[in-house]
């Protein structure tokens, strides 16, 4: 791991985020349902994957337009198969025919999220409207959804346009703030909510410091963390 400089990554972030709440109250249509299913999806498919990977996964569940329909009448192993069929089905992404890495494990996750979604709520739009807050929204993903840890429910509500006071702490947040000293983990992924919601807390501190919404802000770190990743020596203290 390259040896971070803590100020010049938090100032390279800092410089960041007025843009990227520029963009973030720009004026948008609020997605339909289809769009939520392919948000939810991608956030789904996005785990120990390439995101490219999992876009264009995505991208072909959604052309197959399996999720769209009410499959409470339909065998649980049937809409299984349906989603593993087109997940072993090669992908073109960037140009490269690509091999999705686990369409039996993600197609199961998917019927199983499908089938919460449908039988609480009839669809995943009246699923959202029904939440008091976004924390509640993230707490019954985490528990209904199937292969959905609090990161990737927190990209969906995020994604959703539900909230933008949700951390998602991926890889790159994590070593944002261990090198920043606010996080002294040695994991890369944290599974459990109510661990989660501990560093989640010292992220929000750390937001508010920059006047940045913490589901911003980690789009900023996202973006320094990626270029300080790439250069070949470590950024100088």
């Amino acid at each position: 791991m390259n040896a971070y400089a803590p100020g010049r990554l938090s100032n390279a972030v800092a410089a960041i985020c007025p843009d990227i709440q520029a963009h973030a109250r720009r004026p948008s249509t609020p997605p339909d349902e289809r769009r939520l299913w392919w948000e939810l999806s991608c956030c789904i498919l996005s785990s120990q994957v390439p995101f490219a990977l999992a876009v264009a996964a995505a991208d072909a569940i959604d052309a197959a337009g399996i999720l769209l329909f009410d499959h409470r009448g339909t065998d649980a192993q049937s809409l299984t198969s349906r989603l593993a069929e087109v997940l072993s089905t090669p992908l073109s992404v960037e140009g490269r025919s690509r091999s999705y890495r686990f369409p039996a494990a993600r197609a199961r996750h998917l019927a199983a999220t499908h089938t919460a979604v449908i039988t609480e709520s009839g669809s995943l739009r009246a699923l959202l409207n029904r939440f008091g807050d976004a924390a509640e929204a993230r707490a019954w993903f985490v528990t209904h959804a199937l292969g959905m840890g609090p990161k990737q429910a927190s990209m969906f509500l995020r994604n959703a346009g539900l909230s933008y006071e949700l951390a998602i702490l991926d890889r790159h947040v994590l070593n944002y703030m261990a090198a920043l000293g606010i996080y002294s983990g040695t994991n890369l992924s944290i599974a459990g909510l109510a661990q989660y919601l501990q560093h989640e807390i010292v992220l929000r501190d750390h937001a508010r410091t920059l006047d940045c919404p913490v589901g911003l802000l980690d789009w900023a770190i996202w973006i320094v963390m990626r270029v300080a990743n790439r250069k070949m020596e470590p950024i100088a203290i």
